[in-house]
């Protein structure tokens, strides 16, 4: 089977891409990203095109192959801001998908039901997951009680400041302030060391194999609607840290019941404490791990949008795959 995948843009979208192109290479499927030239794409001949809405590029309108593209919501429900563009709906519209797809779990379906209710294009759940090609355990020597990687920009900043900063400046009960590392971007406060990971994909693994926990932060809209979930828990459980979580609602039912979610601030400065000195700590870390192998890496993600298109051999594929990555990483 061959697969094409949009070029690679900045940002999330293209280590998210990347995981899916990982999962799909470690199955046996032959899978490239694509320069946008109507003849390398006949070149290519691919079974399936992996497209996007906020990375558009020229779909030829003959073609033997299905084409997926992510989308976002656009329901009966107003998100704002995160709703799709009318532009990019009446574009996908056009391309003539054979499904698009949304980082949301099933039980999110309302926020993308007009795709299918008023344009006929069924809707697939996508949401993110882990790259177990990648991540996965590197040591058990914790340097850290804390490690952290992501941006600081002003959207992201909100739950930061709100639930990670007064973390790393706090001292805890025993008079000790945390030991910590911060890799990242944007605009960090100066009393917080931190340092930039090269922009490759798992320049991150040493970072998290270094930590003890793992506190996980989203955006707004996530901790409102519980769509978009960062990649981050399920990276840094793979790795071996304990995660932690701000509050995302249904984070249990959609996703891992093992993560530990905060019902607000308070409690979650609580939790980081707690679990530093818990015996059952480690336990419950590789709990988490194993339920991202066993259901939450890209192999299953990518298994649930083949077996949407009608590849069902091929979605059989990815979950053999799965279970063989997820039973070498159990020998770490």
């Amino acid at each position: 089977m061959k697969i094409l995948f949009t070029h690679r843009p900045g940002g999330a979208y293209a280590f998210i891409s990347d995981g899916w192109m990982n999962a799909c290479r470690a199955a046996g499927f032959t899978v490239a990203r694509w320069d946008g030239a109507e003849s390398s794409w006949n070149a290519y001949d691919p079974d399936i095109y992996v497209g996007c809405s906020g990375h558009r590029q020229p779909i030829p309108a003959e073609r033997r192959a299905k084409v997926a593209i992510h989308c976002n919501p656009f329901g009966p429900r107003d998100l704002g801001p995160i709703n799709e563009s009318q532009n990019a709906i009446a574009w996908t519209n056009v391309q003539r998908p054979a499904a698009v797809f949304g980082y949301g779990h099933e039980l999110d379906r309302v926020y993308w039901e007009h795709w299918t209710t008023k344009l006929g294009i069924p809707w697939v759940p996508m949401p993110n997951a882990g790259d177990s090609t990648i991540y996965k355990k590197v040591d058990d020597n914790d340097r850290y009680d804390i490690v952290y990687l992501g941006g600081r920009w002003d959207y992201k900043a909100k739950n930061i400041d709100k639930y990670l900063l007064p973390i790393l400046k706090r001292t805890n009960s025993v008079g000790c302030t945390y030991s910590y590392k911060v890799c990242g971007w944007g605009g960090w406060p100066s009393d917080i060391p931190n340092s930039r990971l090269p922009e490759t994909p798992g320049a991150d693994v040493a970072l998290y194999g270094s930590g003890t926990i793992a506190p996980c932060v989203s955006e707004p809209h996530t901790s409102v609607y519980g769509i978009d979930l960062p990649e981050r828990v399920f990276k840094a459980a793979l790795c071996g840290c304990l995660t932690i979580h701000d509050f995302v609602p249904g984070f249990a039912e959609r996703f891992m019941p093992s993560v530990i979610v905060a019902k607000d601030e308070h409690e979650y400065a609580t939790l980081i404490e707690e679990w530093q000195h818990r015996r059952d700590m480690r336990d419950r870390a590789e709990l988490q791990r194993r339920e991202v192998l066993n259901g939450h890496t890209y192999f299953h993600r990518m298994a649930g949008l083949l077996n949407a298109l009608g590849f069902t051999g091929g979605a059989d594929q990815l979950l053999t795959a799965a279970r063989r990555f997820g039973t070498e990483s159990a020998a770490c």
